[in-house]
């Protein structure tokens, strides 16, 4: 089967396989430690949450491990009637991998305040800034109070976008069949300013997601994406089957593993900022996914005006390129260029701020790879050093006109110079590309086979 990634102006089929270090769907270089905990509401009633945290041991209040820390923490919502501990195999992996996760207790009745739900999720986080700076606490100074995030399942899922809507210190959001909420989940959709990630189910009969993550996904004007696992169901994403559960076409334990792949692969690049996962989660490496369908949109644009270029061996070649901002605030964007293997110079670097609904157009300088090939072009939002655009162009070395001596394709004023600043005997045993006849000196014959190139 074939999969399709979608942008918001423009669809293209890439084949740009990134190498991975380690599997995300396997645990991390940390062991897994538990707890339950008590957070105070404002009113001073409590509820209990269960945290989780890198630890040098697996297992119920084993020693945390703060070799990596500070950590970045995650707030998780479980779903309808529904305990934290249905979700245990996913909030211990991403405690493996260097997250502190929190899922709160709360609201597992049969009539549970949605409102009261999300604002619960929030106060989760609230309780690890107290911890944080709290010196009696085993997590003082260890939580990265600049890098929260919000997950969660079903109800969950759309308390997270409720309490994500109201919170500025969320700067990512990744769950898992999100449902629609009272209040509305999908309204708040519409207030989100952050990356959001609506991890579905192609199988889903609880909450399908045609009727659920699609209609946040519509409403979402940030950068958006809607991943949805070949075969997934409601009930895939919890450790265990429940009563009313739905099934799907492929196993639970090969469901979860999808989705601990996206949740590590979504946050190390949102909370983390490690850029090595940018393909997976904005770019060419998602249309190689066997397991998962995306619709992306990353509020921009990037197209390049040509398939394929040429420029100077050792030189650089230009592209004309267009880029633009759907996002609903001004932007700043950094380029990027890179082959299998590995990054090549492109300028310029940085564009200036592009205003909501404009684009501009850029003359691009791409370093031509050694021996040419095809450069994968990427446009990062500055906003959150993150979500990226990207587009490709095939560079193809053309013969280097004698008198280049810069490499730009031209022979002009500047390689003029470039001779008489070389003009005389060439230095023993050194380059002196100003020779153009190597007769060892640059002299005027030199200078007469730059001039009958000019141009």
């Amino acid at each position: 089967m074939r999969y399709a990634i979608s942008f918001a102006a423009l669809s293209f089929v890439v084949v740009y396989v990134p190498v991975n270090a380690q599997s995300l769907d396997e645990p991390g270089q940390f062991e897994a430690g538990w707890q339950q905990v008590s957070v105070i509401r404002p009113d001073n009633t409590a509820f209990t949450a269960l945290l989780f945290y890198p630890a040098t041991a697996a297992g119920e209040s084993t020693p945390f491990d703060a070799s990596g820390g500070p950590y970045p923490a995650i707030s998780f919502g479980h779903g309808f009637l529904q305990s934290p501990n249905q979700y245990r195999s996913t909030l211990e992996h991403l405690a493996t991998w260097g997250y502190i996760g929190i899922a709160t207790e709360s609201f597992q009745n049969l009539f549970p305040n949605h409102a009261e739900y999300a604002v619960d999720l929030r106060l989760c986080l609230t309780w690890l800034e107290q911890r944080n700076e709290d010196e009696r606490s085993f997590l003082f100074g260890a939580v990265d109070t600049d890098r929260f995030g919000l997950s969660g399942h079903s109800m969950g899922g759309g308390a997270s976008l409720l309490a994500a809507a109201d919170d500025s210190r969320i700067k990512a959001v990744a769950n898992l069949a999100a449902a629609n909420t009272n209040p509305s989940a999908v309204n708040a959709a519409a207030n989100l300013t952050i990356p959001v990630s609506l991890i579905a189910g192609s199988q889903d009969t609880i909450t399908p997601v045609e009727n659920h993550g699609q209609l946040m996904y519509d409403n979402t004007p940030v950068p958006r994406q809607l991943p949805v696992i070949a075969g997934g169901f409601h009930c895939g994403f919890t450790d265990n089957s429940f009563p009313f559960c739905d099934s799907g076409s492929i196993s639970r334990a090969a469901q979860l593993a999808i989705t601990r792949r996206l949740l590590t692969s979504f946050f190390n690049l949102h909370l983390k900022g490690d850029q090595s996962q940018w393909t997976n989660v904005w770019g060419p490496g998602v249309e190689n996914d066997p397991d998962v369908s995306f619709t992306i949109d990353p509020r921009i644009t990037l197209t390049l005006g040509d398939d394929a270029i040429t420029g100077p061996a050792g030189g650089n070649a230009k592209a004309q390129a267009t880029l633009g901002n759907t996002g609903p605030a001004e932007a700043t964007y950094a380029l990027f260029a890179e082959t299998d293997d590995g990054p090549v110079a492109i300028a310029p670097g940085l564009t200036d701020a592009i205003a909501p609904g404009e684009q501009i157009t850029l003359t691009l300088q791409i370093a031509v790879p050694e021996g040419g090939g095809t450069v994968l072009v990427s446009a990062r939002s500055e906003s959150d050093n993150a979500t990226r655009a990207f587009s490709t162009v095939t560079i193809e070395p053309s013969p280097q006109q004698p008198g280049d001596l810069n490499g730009d394709g031209v022979v002009d004023v500047s390689d003029l110079l470039i001779l008489l600043g070389s003009w005389g005997d060439c230095p023993p045993g050194k380059s002196c590309p100003a020779d153009l006849n190597g007769s060892g000196t640059v002299d005027v014959s030199d200078l007469l086979i730059l001039l009958s190139n000019w141009g």
